[in-house]
């Protein structure tokens, strides 16, 4: 990737990668402040909110209808996504018409209506979203797991926010959040595709260039241990018992990272891993497992998920556990370290294919890390990972004490019975 950057005098960073062989170009606002910046019984599912609210309408934009025609217009996408530590939109064009995409993004952030109506039509927008999640234990369970990891922190609630919020929040209370945490000198500006890197600099510097800087926004840092709990339950009447299993992990800039992402990889990522062989294909107990290490700005989260047979859900995470135990006692072998190395690379060299992934990674490596990584250092960081890395911060890491267990089941008792029995064998 030829990846140029600019800082504009009011803060804001441009990043841009040539991919010249691209027909079209991803352009991409990532603002620094997600859900762990709010309070959720005050202001939480803000960010979300404003993700939403932002494609409502702008000074040159007036609508939701005008922005989605002014993409539609030139065969274009757009859309957002909010997380734990940010928030970003993207317009994907075809190269001749990059310009509109920064044109509209531009707007979209610096200038939006956040009209009080349109506030209080996609309240019941955002509610109904969250109604989808709740209806898909799948996805549902997922938000159980992070308040028992991080309790009392706003990063262990669910990025959607909550009802009362968002039915609540006086649109004042938006546009001031909004004007606290919408700062040049809190955003990047990324383009990916057939661009040219002065063009861009040149054309938001004339966008939004004037706007002003302010002294940054603190987020409640991560002190306590996980909570007292060891099992959060939701019964429900489900076709499979849905769970979560995880612990606290390590962050963007913590070398022990990488290791955790091989670890997290050896165990749960293909259909040749550990928990799949064993799970799924030896005890056909699961059609889907697998396992993830996700990184924040001072934190992270470790996890596996499985959907299981209900009869024999206690079997299922008893076989989790057990592998999470192995994988701190065992030195992993040559060849499953190699392959589960090939697995993490090939898929980030593969991710770069897409001009929106690029786009993405380049956004968020600059807001979180202050720097864009070359994709030839996360490959030999992946590669300097060891085998005794894997065992030391697995150890670390996996230690039955700081394990806790999210599920959704009809009946879940048994399963937490038997999870509380595990943990408490092993302390």
């Amino acid at each position: 990737m030829k990846v140029k950057q600019t800082t504009l005098k009011n803060g804001l960073r441009i990043v841009t990668s040539k991919m010249a062989e691209m027909h079209s170009v991803t352009a991409l606002v990532t603002v620094g402040t997600g859900s762990r910046f709010e309070d959720f019984a005050v202001n939480g599912g803000v960010s979300h909110f404003l993700e939403h609210l932002l494609f409502k309408g702008s000074k040159n934009y007036p609508s939701a209808q005008a922005v989605a025609e002014a993409v539609d217009s030139v065969g274009g996408s757009n859309n957002a996504y909010t997380t734990i530590d940010s928030t970003s939109f993207y317009v994907k064009l075809p190269a001749e018409s990059g310009e509109l995409a920064l044109d509209i993004l531009s707007d979209m952030v610096k200038s939006p209506l956040i009209d009080a109506s349109e506030v209080d039509r996609e309240r019941g927008v955002v509610i109904e979203e969250m109604n989808l999640y709740r209806d898909d234990p799948a996805q549902f369970v997922f938000t159980l797991l992070p308040k028992m990891i991080f309790p009392n922190n706003p990063i262990g609630q669910d990025v959607l926010g909550s009802d009362e919020v968002i039915k609540n929040i006086p649109v004042e209370a938006i546009r001031g959040y909004m004007r606290n945490h919408y700062t040049p000198n809190n955003m990047v500006v990324s383009v990916a595709g057939d661009v040219d890197h002065a063009e861009v600099v040149e054309q938001i510097s004339k966008l939004m260039g004037d706007m002003e800087p302010s002294a940054a926004m603190e987020s409640t840092p991560i002190s306590e241990g996980p909570s007292v709990d060891l099992v959060s339950v939701i019964a429900k009447p489900t076709a499979q018992v849905h769970f979560v299993l995880g612990c606290r992990g390590y962050s963007y800039n913590d070398k022990r990272s990488r290791a955790a992402k091989v670890m997290a990889a050896v165990l749960g990522m293909g259909m040749s891993s550990r928990l799949f062989t064993n799970v799924r294909e030896r005890q056909g107990l699961a059609y889907n497992i697998f396992a993830d290490h996700v990184q924040f700005s001072d934190t992270g989260m470790f996890s596996v998920y499985a959907g299981v047979t209900i009869d024999k859900a206690d079997q299922a995470v008893e076989s989790v556990f057990n592998e999470l135990k192995k994988i701190t006692e065992e030195t992993v072998g040559e060849v499953e370290l190699a392959k589960s190395k090939r697995q993490l690379i090939a898929a980030l060299e593969m991710g770069m294919e897409s001009n929106s992934a690029v786009a993405d990674r380049i956004a968020n490596q600059l807001l979180m890390l202050g720097r864009v990584k070359p994709l030839e250092e996360t490959i030999d960081e992946i590669n300097s990972v060891t085998a005794e890395d894997i065992k030391r911060i697995a150890a670390e890491m996996l230690e039955p004490k700081g394990l806790r267990l999210a599920i959704i089941a009809p009946d879940p008792q048994p399963v937490v019975a038997g999870f509380e029995k595990l943990v408490k064998r092993e302390l």
